[in-house]
């Protein structure tokens, strides 16, 4: 009996329109009062719960009418006006994180997201990665494998995009270990995952081993030929060996890729290295 009250009691809005059908039927009035009465219903809890209706509304636009210029205004009057829409808060983290390289902002909206989202909801998973990442951005990776790691302890199943992040993080700690551990992990799930040879690349590298660094690259690139992180470190190894002409093609092809905040390479980074060619 307990738990029927506590279902009732999270679905008030239910109740509401039922109640008010019965009363329709009860009183035999015309159907089109009842459709009245849900539509001003409907106007007045909009109203009531201003912030969390346009967070809705611009995730609506954005995942739905596809209109994702057109939402973010909408996610951003909703977060600042403290909404309670996780779809919209997480979308507007990731608009920040991902698209606008806005670590801080990111940041802080995934930290609001957290304090709003259910524990046991799925969304609350994935705002505490994006979180992670952020964190990694704004220079605090310990923070970062600490959030990630919390995160081993409190769930059974990880995504490979998971284990790839993981594994990234332990290889910028200089944990190689861990960090074939995760990468692996990836690989486990799929074996054709471009991001986690990157990773396996971007090790190999920072431990000098060049040759085998060149070959992991190169399978990323087959596997996934957008990454820029990939088509970047080539450049640096092609500029080590003093093939330079190679090396040039690479540093083109990383210029020319589409970079975001979810990259390991920043957008500076790579157009520093193109433009010192450029002008040679």
């Amino acid at each position: 009996m307990e738990k029927f009250f506590n279902g009732i009691a999270k679905h008030p809005h239910l109740i509401v329109l039922v109640l008010a059908l019965a009363l329709t039927i009860i009183f035999h009035l015309p159907f089109w009062v009842y459709l009245a009465f849900v539509g001003a219903y409907a106007i007045l809890m909009y109203f009531i719960h201003f912030p969390t209706s346009v967070g809705m509304t611009g995730y609506v636009m954005d995942a739905f009418l596809r209109m994702p210029k057109a939402a973010i205004p909408l996610y951003r009057f909703a977060y600042k006006h403290k909404s309670r829409n996780v779809y919209g808060l997480m979308s507007y983290g990731l608009y920040l994180l991902r698209d606008q390289c806005d670590y801080a902002g990111a940041q802080d909206v995934f930290e609001y997201t957290l304090t709003v989202s259910k524990p046991e909801s799925m969304l609350t998973k994935y705002a505490r990665q994006d979180y992670a990442i952020a964190l990694w951005k704004n220079g605090r990776l310990k923070d970062a494998i600490a959030c990630m790691e919390q995160m081993l302890k409190d769930y059974e199943y990880f995504s490979i995009d998971f284990n790839t992040t993981l594994g990234y993080f332990y290889i910028e700690a200089g944990d190689y270990d861990k960090a074939l551990e995760f990468t692996n992990k990836a690989l486990d799930e799929n074996e054709a995952h471009g991001p986690a040879y990157d990773n396996l690349g971007q090790m190999a590298f920072r431990q000098g081993r060049y040759e085998e660094a060149k070959e992991l690259l190169t399978k990323a690139l087959d596997l996934r030929e957008t990454m820029a992180d990939s088509k970047y470190y080539l450049g640096l190894i092609y500029e080590m060996e003093g093939d330079l002409e190679t090396a040039l093609d690479y540093f083109i092809q990383a210029h020319k890729s589409k970079i975001n905040g979810m990259n390991t390479v920043e957008r500076a980074t790579v157009d520093a290295k193109y433009n010192e060619y450029m002008e040679k």
